[in-house]
Formats: structure tokens, sequence, C-alpha cells
């Protein structure tokens, strides 16, 4: 007798256990699609913010206007959907331009970014005619690697519509030696 409640004992907690699992998993694949994502990065257009390899978390349910400043992950046609990491410059209505000595210029005041790892050179423009109106629904992104990132500055980038933007990027968790905000 005592056996027999041993093995019920044991294919009662395997159960349990399986079930538990089962929950974990269905929890995690439900936060990582509606809510929250992970993502890499590939490359080397956002340096010094962000390096090749970095692991991302990106805010999912709930961002659906990009703000300047905003790192996000969002698709390109000009790079087969794959995803791209690239920083919010101008968002609908916003006047851009990239003067002769490189700086962006929006809505006519040069802004201000601390982030970039160097002044866009005069063959780094772009192929857009500047100065550019950014269309409803859509953003204007760059990399800020300026020098080193293909970004909406050449036509066959282009703005970049809000439907292809995936996420904002909340947190790096790897490398954990940079574990922290992305700003």
């Amino acid at each position: 007798m005592e056996k027999q409640t041993e093995k019920t004992s044991a294919a009662q907690e395997l159960f349990f256990w399986a079930q538990a699992l089962t929950l974990v998993l269905a929890v995690l694949i439900l936060v990582n699609t509606f809510f929250f994502r992970l993502s890499g990065v590939r490359g080397t257009s956002m340096l010094r913010t962000l390096e090749e390899n970095d692991q991302l978390i990106l805010r999912v349910i709930g961002y659906d206007a990009p703000q300047r400043g905003d790192v996000i992950v969002c698709t390109s046609d000009a790079f087969g959907g794959e995803a791209l990491v690239k920083r919010v410059i101008a968002v609908e209505g916003d006047t851009l331009d990239i003067n002769r000595d490189g700086e962006v210029v929006l809505n006519g005041e040069v802004l201000y970014e601390p982030y970039i790892y160097d002044t866009i050179r005069s063959d780094r423009r772009g192929n857009q005619d500047y100065p550019l109106t950014v269309e409803k629904g859509h953003v204007f992104v760059m990399g800020d690697n300026r020098n080193g990132s293909t970004d909406s500055r050449w036509v066959e980038v282009g703005q970049i519509s809000c439907d292809r933007v995936i996420g904002k990027v909340l947190f790096r968790i790897w490398p954990i030696t940079k574990l922290g905000s992305v700003n």
C-alpha cells in the first residue's frame, strides 16, 4: 500500500510541476507578445548609445505615438523588414534641415544632440531634399552614429510610418555591465 502512495505522490508532483511550467511559459509568451519584447542591436549605427549585440527590452503595447528623442525599433522595406534601432528626430508636422556644418535644424532651431557619435559629414547628409516636413503618421529617424547609419536621410529608407514602429527601447539588459535605461 505504501509503494502505491509513493507512486501516486510522485506522479502528482510531476503533474503539478508540468502545469506550473506550462503556466509560466504561457504568461511569458503573452507578456512578450503584447507588453514587452526583447530585441537585439545589429550594426554600429547607434554608437555610443548602443553597441552591436546589446540586448534590449522594448515597450510595445500602448506605445503608438513616438516622441522626439525616443530610441525605437522599427522596420523598413529598404532593409527587407529587418528590425532597426534608431532615434526619432522629428515627428509629423516638424520641418527638418541639415545645415552645411552638419547640424540638424528642427523647426528653425539647431537641435541639441549630446548623444551623437560625430557631426554629420557633408557626404552623409543623405539624398533627401531639405528642408522637409514630416508627413502625418510618420517619423524621421537617424542613428546616433550619423556617419555610419543608413536612415531617414536616404530616400530608400525615408520617413518611417508609425505603423512600422515595433516599440520604444526601455532598458538594455545585456551586457550586464551596461544594464540600465536607454536615453
